[in-house]
């Protein structure tokens, strides 16, 4: 990707094209083009993620409609989609140590829970090419295909089939709403980002993702490092008209817990499988043992 190829998409002068840290799934590009701030999210060579860039941005829109704040989509572009820039802080310990402290983090945590509970009203049928996920069947049969013989997994397993909740309704899901996926400032929530694994689900895998212990970051708070539950899920009740049980939201964390510890077999496989060569892969690949732990705490 480089400046001539994005003007030539943009129809617009593309200037200041450079690479960001961060995004262990995409490159992450800033870039400036008629005095307006964007970003340019691209796909590694030979690798799509998600859906692909026009899902995602319907997904964006669509999320958007419903007053969810996420980043206006400015154009999809090959092998990429470009994003207005938003002020704000996205990386997670400086959030936590800065941004959440005295009120601001109960104010955060229902932020995050209106806008998970404006998500959880958007019609799925309005977004073109959603696919249908039942993550705790999809997930089982990555493990099975990974590594089936974990003792704790196959615990947590039982566990989360025995006690299921009835779905009572599927709804479009982010399917990775957490911190290190917000822009925050001194007033909140700014917006979402990473649409690339939205689906029609069962909305408790949102609800319990924010709170699994790995996307607190060392942070007191249940959700996210930053906030209680209480204050989450009255945010997300007065947005989404929907009560959730607190034997629901402590099942949704089990699920969620488990889910990652799947995850990180998944991106240690990505490496070692030569997909994605990467040392922050084989990194988070070996972290399963500390998720496997914390399974074992939820499940006392």
């Amino acid at each position: 990707m480089n400046e001539t190829a994005l003007t030539a998409a943009l129809g617009e002068p593309v200037t200041g094209l450079e690479r960001l840290t961060g995004g262990s799934s995409r490159e992450v590009w800033a870039l400036e083009a008629a005095g307006r701030k964007l970003i340019l999210l691209a796909d590694p060579p030979g690798e799509r993620r998600g859906g692909g860039a026009t899902f995602e941005a319907s997904v964006i829109r669509a999320a958007r409609s419903a007053g969810v704040a996420a980043p206006e989509v400015i154009a999809v572009v090959p092998g990429g989609l470009i994003l207005q820039r938003l002020d704000g802080e996205t990386v997670p310990r400086r959030i936590l140590d800065v941004l959440t402290t005295g009120s601001a983090g109960p104010r955060l945590a229902r932020q995050c829970g209106d806008a998970l509970g404006r998500l959880h009203t958007v019609d799925p049928g309005a977004v073109a090419a959603l696919p249908d996920e039942d993550r705790l069947v999809e997930y089982r049969a990555t493990l099975d295909r990974l590594d089936p013989d974990r003792p704790v997994l196959e615990l947590a397993y039982g566990w989360l089939l025995e006690r299921r909740p009835p779905c009572r309704r599927t709804t479009l899901t982010h399917g990775d709403f957490r911190l290190g996926n917000f822009v925050v400032d001194v007033d909140g929530l700014v917006g979402v980002l990473d649409w690339e694994s939205a689906h029609r689900g069962d909305p408790l895998e949102d609800l319990g993702w924010i709170a699994v212990r790995s996307w607190r970051f060392r942070g007191p708070g249940v959700v996210g490092g930053f906030g209680d539950v209480q204050d989450f899920l009255d945010g997300y009740r007065a947005s989404a008209g929907v009560d959730v049980s607190d034997a629901d939201f402590a099942w949704a964390v089990v699920l969620g817990t488990w889910i990652w510890a799947v995850g990180c077999l998944q991106q240690a496989d990505r490496h070692l499988s030569g997909t994605t060569r990467s040392i922050d892969l084989a990194l988070v690949g070996r972290r399963v043992v500390e998720v496997e732990h914390d399974l074992l705490g939820l499940l006392r």
